[in-house]
């Protein structure tokens, strides 16, 4: 009798699958172990180096957003990588250069990082099962590279993002440098529909300037570079840039002097 309980109760066991913890565990083990629970893409400015490839800027938002989240939860895993594109000066431009761009549509650099961006998050997906959720940062030509990336990127993929952010961003809606003075290369709709997004511009009053200065490339006036010529804020910003004068003359690159990367973490964390 206890032979035959034992014999039934055997079957029963192979029928209903009691060996499913097995199967748990063989699931887990699926997912490696690099895999997190969000991965951050950032992108560098023109020009920008040094710190893990995506500059200060970007490096000050990835920052922030990691303390942020991990104040938030302790166990959330956070990871990140910079995207892969050239690094290249801002260029200085004569006539003839100055009508090529205005003509232009891409920019082989912003391609390439597109690009880029596309295989590493595709690779991500892949490698992790789908298990993972995406962040992308940029800074200036970083923030170009992201809208060039999402303008061709499968809802699969757009899916997978729980926001983006950029900051002193040339595509920015109606006031940045690239649909102000090169139309060819401006991207529509400034960002695709269900993309979660924050984008910040800089200015602030400087009383040395006697006016409010502003980040020339998110929000470049014609007038102003007409009309003040060498002391215009792109003319600042460029004599910044190579330690001419201060950088407080240039809102361009005072993203993390003043908060404005811990106000984009803020925005990234809200929608984490």
């Amino acid at each position: 009798m206890f032979r035959e309980l034992a014999t039934c109760f055997g079957a029963a066991i192979l029928f209903f699958g009691m060996a499913t913890p097995q199967a748990t565990v063989n699931a887990r083990q699926q997912i490696p172990e690099d895999c997190r629970d969000f991965y951050f893409l950032g992108g560098h400015g023109l020009g920008e180096g040094g710190i893990a490839n995506w500059g200060s800027t970007v490096q000050g938002v990835y920052e922030n957003y990691v303390k942020e989240m991990n104040n938030a939860d302790p166990d959330v895993s956070i990871d990140s990588e910079a995207i892969e594109y050239p690094r290249t000066e801002f260029p200085e431009f004569g006539p003839k250069g100055l009508l090529r761009e205005w003509i232009a549509s891409e920019r082989d650099e912003v391609v390439e990082g597109a690009i880029a961006l596309n295989k590493q998050i595709t690779d991500r997906i892949g490698h992790c099962r789908g298990r993972e959720r995406y962040i992308l940062a940029g800074f200036s030509q970083g923030a170009w590279v992201i809208h060039r990336f999402l303008k061709d990127a499968p809802q699969s993929i757009v899916d997978k993002i729980s926001g983006v952010a950029v900051l002193g961003d040339p595509q920015y809606a109606r006031t940045g440098i690239i649909p102000k003075v090169f139309p060819g290369y401006e991207i529509k709709p400034y960002f695709p529909p269900g993309i979660r997004y924050q984008s910040l511009c800089l200015s602030y009053d400087l009383p040395a300037a006697g006016r409010a200065v502003n980040d020339p490339i998110c929000r470049f006036s014609r007038r102003d570079f007409l009309t003040r010529g060498d002391e215009s804020d792109l003319k600042n910003c460029e004599a910044a840039a190579k330690g001419a004068i201060n950088t407080v003359w240039c809102p361009h690159l005072r993203y993390v002097q003043t908060g404005g990367t811990k106000r984009i973490a803020d925005f990234l964390v809200s929608v984490s």
